[in-house]
């Protein structure tokens, strides 16, 4: 490949070079050596492209890819749906978060920003048994630099990760605690993980490194067109204010009052998810989700709660397989990746009255002792999974998170390591535990104040 194809010094000729590669893989258009490509599962086929592709030395230094053009090169994975649209397999790791150097650094001159202010964004189409280079780039590259909408929650993420290491809380960093710009795991896991130091703390902290979350690739790759009404969330408004703001008017009024003023009532007395779709009204005038929490990711729960504070039922997450568990680490497996979230949890209340009503909303994630205990119960599982599948963790034996069923119904059984058949299982979050989260012990309903916490 001749390195004059394209100049160095200019976005546009980069931009124009890489869509060549649209509809191949790197393996139909340049050579690469056989011992780079040996492991079909591993390589960075972004490295590989920027050498063998753009013919292109790597920077040494932390700053873009071609720093004349002030470029960053990007490559990441898609899925391709039932429908035909793509979804990010993965989040897009940007940079690793160096503990000793960002507490020195403000915003605007900080390393991230200096590499990734603008960046060229390749797709390939993910196949797990198809070696990287043989991946065919299935969109066109994208170019993308900080929209002014996302720019402020962007800093804020970056700001809030900031304040966190200067705290000497390194070690606590999750992807829950922001909402586009994530703290990402980025080490080898498990207990043989070597640990890196923290400027203000003893402890060590594993790797992290800065990333766009998958949600938030699904945005830039048009996964979801959505016509919910943005929450306004910018410059001027926080994430929370801009909730509050659409929840005020509705905080203490019953379920009644807010089904009439939203034009919105129950099909029957049975009717499945209707507090749920009450929540997307107000939040988003529609049935899904504003597209700033759609980017950020944030799972939204409806929880009823008894005139005691009790929450009526245990927050349950998807299913795992046994045979899976097994084999899976702590950090690779699908309850890690879900308590590494934010949510966002509208709260409705049953009164003295018998009257139900809406009390609160909160974005809250899982604090780092409290995810500790939620590892130790996955732990015991999978260990006794190898053991007895049919002997799990309960709710009595953590103060966080259990093990039972969640199947469609009795017959919903699935493959033990025992080589028998057993009810399909989940994990939950303890009702107790929730009422902690929510602080609904003793509360009643008053007034239209925010709770937005």
């Amino acid at each position: 490949m001749d390195e004059q194809s394209y100049d160095k010094t200019s976005v546009d000729s980069i931009h124009e070079f890489a869509k060549q590669l649209t509809g191949k893989s790197l393996g139909e258009v340049v050579y690469i050596p056989t011992a780079l490509i040996n492991d079909r599962n591993r390589g960075d086929l972004g490295s590989l492209v920027e050498s063998f592709y753009f013919q292109h030395r790597p920077a040494t230094n932390h700053g873009p890819d071609f720093p004349e053009a002030g470029l960053e090169l990007k490559t990441t994975g898609v899925v391709k749906k039932s429908d035909g649209s793509y979804r990010a397999k993965e989040r897009l790791v940007l940079t690793m978060i160096n503990f000793e150097s960002i507490v020195g650094e403000i915003w605007e001159g900080s390393s991230l920003l200096g590499k990734c202010r603008s960046m060229l964004i390749l797709f390939y189409l993910y196949r797990k048994k198809l070696p990287v280079v043989d991946r065919i780039f299935v969109l066109d590259p994208l170019l993308y630099s900080l929209p002014n909408e996302d720019l402020e929650i962007i800093k804020s993420d970056w700001e809030f990760i900031k304040k966190k290491v200067e705290s000497g809380k390194a070690h606590e960093l999750s992807e829950g605690d922001t909402f586009y710009l994530g703290a990402c795991r980025k080490g080898s896991g498990g207990e043989g993980e070597a640990l890196r130091k923290q400027p203000f703390s003893d402890e060590g902290a594993k790797a992290r490194a800065f990333s766009f979350k998958p949600s938030y690739m699904n945005k830039l790759i048009g996964e979801r067109a959505s016509s919910a009404k943005s929450l306004g969330v910018g410059q001027n408004l926080s994430f929370q204010e801009a909730t509050a703001i659409r929840f005020d008017p509705f905080v203490g009024r019953s379920i009644e009052e807010i089904s009439v003023l939203l034009d919105h009532h129950k099909k029957s007395p049975n009717h499945k998810g209707f507090h749920r779709e009450l929540a997307l009204r107000i939040l988003a005038h529609g049935k899904d989700l504003p597209p700033e929490l759609a980017k950020a990711g944030i799972e939204m729960k409806t929880v009823r709660i008894q005139q005691n504070g009790r929450p009526r039922e245990a927050m349950s997450f998807p299913g795992f397989k046994f045979l899976d568990i097994v084999n899976e680490e702590w950090e690779k497996s699908s309850f890690f990746e879900r308590l590494e979230r934010k949510f966002l949890f509208v709260v409705f209340q049953t009164g003295p009255d018998g009257i139900e009503r809406l009390l609160k909303v909160a974005y809250w994630n899982m604090p780092y002792e409290d995810r500790l205990e939620a590892m130790r119960v996955w732990e015991e599982t999978k260990r006794r999974v190898a053991l007895d599948a049919t002997d799990l963790p309960k709710s009595s034996e953590s103060l966080v998170a259990h093990v039972r069923p969640k199947g469609r119904n009795g017959n919903d059984k699935i493959a033990t390591p025992q080589g028998g058949m057993h009810l399909r299982q989940c994990f939950w979050l303890n009702a107790g535990y929730l009422e902690q989260v929510i602080g609904g012990t003793g509360k009643q309903i008053v007034g239209n104040n925010s709770s937005i916490t």
